[in-house]
């Protein structure tokens, strides 16, 4: 009987000692991450789910600057770790031992090589929270519609830096892209 007091005392210390707060969407208006579109970098490390005609899972490191932006997805379908890395002349990919492979044409090079369009240029404003710059939006009671997306948020996690998004899903027709944040740095 003694063990199981003990146990549930460590689980409370632990649980209780957790440094990030996770808030649900009902408290978003509460939060702006329009600040954040100005940051020299972020970074954010998470899982990712992309649902087509396939479901592809991985966790994901992305590092972004004003420069650059760089994406590890691990375990895509077994094959390990793939490195994407977007600048002002395109994209490359890295995948394992494979040759470098590269486009200037970013989005129909990720669509080629996943099999879908994913919409990464809007992708950077969108987990931050906020619509692509220049382009028609339509507010949502979650989130907003842009481009023929819809990008909802399910929770939004406290950080040093204030609340940042913590779930989102991204949805266009079958399409359905979820991404679930555990850690967020913003400089």
């Amino acid at each position: 009987m003694q063990l199981k007091n003990y146990f549930l005392l460590l689980l409370l210390v632990v649980t209780g000692c957790s440094s990030q707060q996770v808030y649900d969407v009902r408290q978003e208006r509460k939060f702006n991450t329009q600040r954040y579109l100005n940051a020299d970098s972020w970074h954010l490390q998470g899982r990712l789910v992309l649902k087509g005609d396939d479901v592809l899972t991985a966790s994901i490191q992305w590092q972004h600057s004003k420069l650059l932006d760089k994406l590890r997805l691990a375990g895509i379908l077994g094959l390990g770790a793939v490195l994407i890395t977007l600048d002002a002349s395109g994209v490359t990919l890295e995948q394992g031992r494979m040759k470098k492979r590269a486009s200037k044409d970013i989005e129909a090079f990720i669509a080629q090589e996943v099999g879908f369009v994913v919409p990464i240029g809007a992708l950077r404003f969108w987990v931050l929270g906020t619509p692509l710059p220049g382009e028609p939006v339509k507010l949502l009671a979650d989130g907003f519609e842009q481009l023929g997306w819809q990008i909802k948020y399910k929770g939004y996690l406290q950080t040093v830096e204030g609340a940042m998004p913590y779930k989102i899903n991204v949805t266009k027709n079958s399409l359905k892209l979820k991404l679930v944040v555990d850690q967020w740095e913003i400089e």
